[in-house]
């Protein structure tokens, strides 16, 4: 049986791919983003992000260097 494709919308909210980005799946209830650090403060009023969610937080390690 042949795998069907998915469609997948990335929503650039600044308008820039290095900005923050809303993702959606075409017959999926949920909604990723993907937020910089540096700009998390532009997303404080945003009631769709005052939901409850699961958080991804990455970043580098200052003292070695290494991605945690």
């Amino acid at each position: 049986m042949a795998k069907r494709g998915k469609s997948i919308n990335l929503f650039l909210m600044d308008g820039t791919p290095n900005g923050r980005i809303k993702c959606t799946l075409a017959n999926w209830t949920g909604v990723a983003y993907k937020i910089p650090r540096t700009e998390l403060d532009k997303c404080k009023g945003r009631e769709d992000l005052s939901q409850s969610g699961v958080y991804f937080l990455f970043g580098t390690c200052k003292c070695q260097s290494q991605n945690v």
